[in-house]
């Protein structure tokens, strides 16, 4: 859906009007938020955009409709390659050098998910009421890894376990970086996410990998 905004040119002529995607309101919104706060107007976000708060509200009825849908975007979980990759399943590459290619994919998006959790909890906005549990990114995520896990295992390429208990903890583990970084202000860590997710995946492979791995 577009949202048009006609403006005036200097000699007063009417211009054509600036089009908005849902997408760049939405990332307006998201980037606004972060900056002031779960708090913040829908003035200073309609500002932002050069728009007025009734063509904002014509889209998104509500702020806290306006908020959730920018901060918990299913969809760019979907569209991410991450998701690609475990949608397809194992290839015939090594394990482990496919679970390092997952575990940056899934770091890199848990360093936007943490940050807009947080100002979820902060504002007291519960994202199931609008958009359903199973559309959740981390629900999303964690099934998908499971349903991988699950692969690898009927290939014989990590040993029997619950691939649902395993996801659940490699997710953990790798949601532990952004989350002690932004919620702690923990950062002496200065390894890259490659390396950090390298040294997790040969601790855990150690422990499950199977005799084709």
């Amino acid at each position: 859906m577009l949202v048009s905004v006609w403006s005036l040119t200097i000699g007063g002529t009417i211009a054509r009007p600036r089009q908005y995607t849902d997408e760049e309101i939405l990332d307006a919104t998201e980037e606004m938020v972060l900056k002031h706060g779960p708090n913040v107007s829908t003035s200073v976000i309609a500002n932002h955009l050069g728009l007025s708060k009734a063509a904002l509200f014509k889209r998104f009825s509500n702020k806290d409709r306006l908020i959730v849908s920018a901060l918990f975007r299913p969809q760019l979980m979907a569209r991410s390659p991450v998701a690609a990759l475990l949608k397809n399943g194992p290839t015939q590459a090594p394990i482990r050098d496919q679970l390092i290619e997952i575990g940056v994919g899934i770091l890199t998006s848990m360093r936007r998910l943490v940050p807009c959790m947080t100002m979820f909890h902060a504002a007291g906005i519960d994202p199931r009421e609008s958009m359903g549990h199973d559309l959740a990114p981390p629900v999303q995520g964690r099934k998908l890894l499971t349903a991988w896990l699950q692969q690898a295992h009927v290939q014989d390429r990590i040993r029997t376990m619950d691939p649902a208990i395993l996801a659940v903890g490699f997710l953990g583990m790798l949601k532990a970086r952004p989350f002690r970084e932004v919620i702690l202000g923990d950062t002496d860590l200065d390894c890259s996410d490659t390396t950090y997710v390298t040294q997790l995946v040969d601790q855990m492979l150690s422990g499950i990998a199977g005799p084709s791995a």
